[in-house]
């Protein structure tokens, strides 16, 4: 059991306009149809839309392909986090920061840079085989495990999401974004 999220992260909202980024991309969503907000005890959850399927990649394999005429739509809803944070795409085995510069994998780094960036919103990695710093979100991650931003959108329980869905919505954003996924 557990939760499926995949989260589209906005790797170029700057904490001054991660919130306003997050409305209009939360915004574009809702008048596409892809999601609509429903009341929730105390304020509004952001559940599938009557276009939810339009975002989704609905493989053979999946059990929703095979039901030509479902109603049924993902269980999760939408999250918009706004604000320095940490994401990443689940549980398990933490991966090998990629240097942006040489492209090499290390093993050789300290989670503590994580705790500096996530406190301070800067920090550096060095890099053993280019020696050069870098900051730490410039950095990729193998099986694409982290991204350190101040904007993300975590879908829980979604089917897969579709690459042209996140290339239309990273265009909609006008920013690069990074798609994570996993089990949590």
């Amino acid at each position: 059991m557990g939760t499926y999220r995949q989260t589209v992260v906005d790797l170029d909202a700057s904490p001054e306009e991660a919130v306003a980024w997050g409305d209009r991309g939360r915004e574009w969503l809702e008048a596409e149809g892809l999601i609509r907000p429903v009341p929730w005890q105390d304020g509004v959850v952001q559940l599938a839309g009557p276009r939810w399927r339009e975002a989704v990649d609905l493989v053979p394999p999946d059990w929703r392909a095979r039901i030509k005429e479902l109603e049924e739509e993902p269980c999760g809803e939408l999250r918009v986090v706004a604000g320095r944070t940490v994401l990443l795409a689940g549980m398990g085995r933490v991966p090998d920061p990629i240097c942006p510069r040489c492209q090499s994998a290390t093993s050789t780094w300290s989670g503590e840079v994580i705790d500096t960036w996530y406190t301070t919103g800067a920090a550096d990695l060095g890099c053993p085989a280019c020696a050069r710093r870098v900051p730490l979100p410039d950095w990729d991650w193998t099986r694409d495990y982290f991204a350190f931003a101040y904007l993300g959108f975590e879908f829980d329980d979604w089917p897969p999401l579709d690459p042209h869905f996140t290339a239309a919505f990273g265009k909609v954003l006008g920013h690069r974004i990074r798609v994570l996924a996993g089990k949590w």
